[in-house]
């Protein structure tokens, strides 16, 4: 905001000095004459005035430049950068590796050679008039919202018969169940459940939850809604049985 300020006093103090030194131009040749009378301040405000059009009709004595380069001529390669969009760190009269990426951006843009190089070519395309300012980012699509899971929408009445015969052709998907406790069982990984349905079909199922549940008791009514995650083994007082394992999502107590 600074140099846009100075640059706004510079073009109002290089059009006083003009209304001062039109009429004495008009009448004499001599520059000595016509500039003597004006300040160092003023002096290097027409300087910089005049440099900026001769940048700008391809006529000023560019230099070439590239990464390590230091200086005004720098600082006005930045500054121009940064008026088309090409720039947009701190205006600093170094040529570092931000400015080399603003150049390869111009320099595609304009179809010339992507080294990064401030070149002479280079400077007097970056000055012109006709100079392509950096393109406007495409924006990104609004992410499409995330479907609210509905309890009774999403979790399907628990096919017992079929989980239990083909239980990786269910994996994965969400159930719901109802059903009383008729134990639990504490393990490393969490808390295991295991619920007696008391749907159409009766089932006995396991429910592991992931942390204990102080509202879970033996002879508790509960509604499960959940993964399929398969089969678990269990160790009856007549031997192993499989039994469909349901990773619990959310849980209704005496629903």
């Amino acid at each position: 905001m600074t140099r846009i300020i100075k640059k706004g006093l510079c073009w109002a103090l290089l059009l006083s000095i003009c209304l001062l030194i039109l009429p004495a131009w008009s009448e004499s040749p001599d520059w000595d004459d016509t500039l003597a009378g004006l300040g160092a301040e003023e002096l290097f405000a027409l300087r910089d005035a005049i440099d900026a059009r001769l940048r700008r009709l391809g006529e000023y004595p560019f230099v070439k430049l590239s990464e390590g380069s230091k200086g005004d001529e720098v600082t006005a390669l930045q500054e121009r950068l940064a008026e088309l969009g090409y720039f947009t760190k701190e205006v600093n009269g170094k040529f570092q590796g931000s400015t080399v990426t603003a150049m390869k951006a111009f320099e595609k843009e304009m179809g010339l050679k992507r080294d990064g190089v401030a070149s002479i070519d280079d400077q007097k395309a970056l000055f012109a008039e006709n100079a392509a300012p950096a393109p406007t980012p495409t924006p990104s699509p609004t992410p499409k919202p995330t479907r609210t899971p509905s309890l009774a929408r999403d979790y399907a009445k628990l096919d017992y018969p079929n989980i239990g015969l083909m239980p990786e052709k269910y994996r994965g998907k969400r159930y719901q169940l109802t059903g009383v406790v008729l134990d639990l069982h504490e393990t490393g990984e969490g808390l295991l459940a295991r619920i007696e349905t008391t749907d159409k079909t009766a089932a006995t199922v396991m429910v592991s939850f992931g942390a204990p549940n102080d509202a879970l008791a033996e002879g508790v009514t509960v509604k499960v809604y959940g993964v399929a995650d398969g089969l678990i083994e269990y160790e009856s007082p007549s031997g192993s049985v499989s039994l469909p394992l349901i990773q619990n999502e959310h849980l209704e107590i005496n629903p």
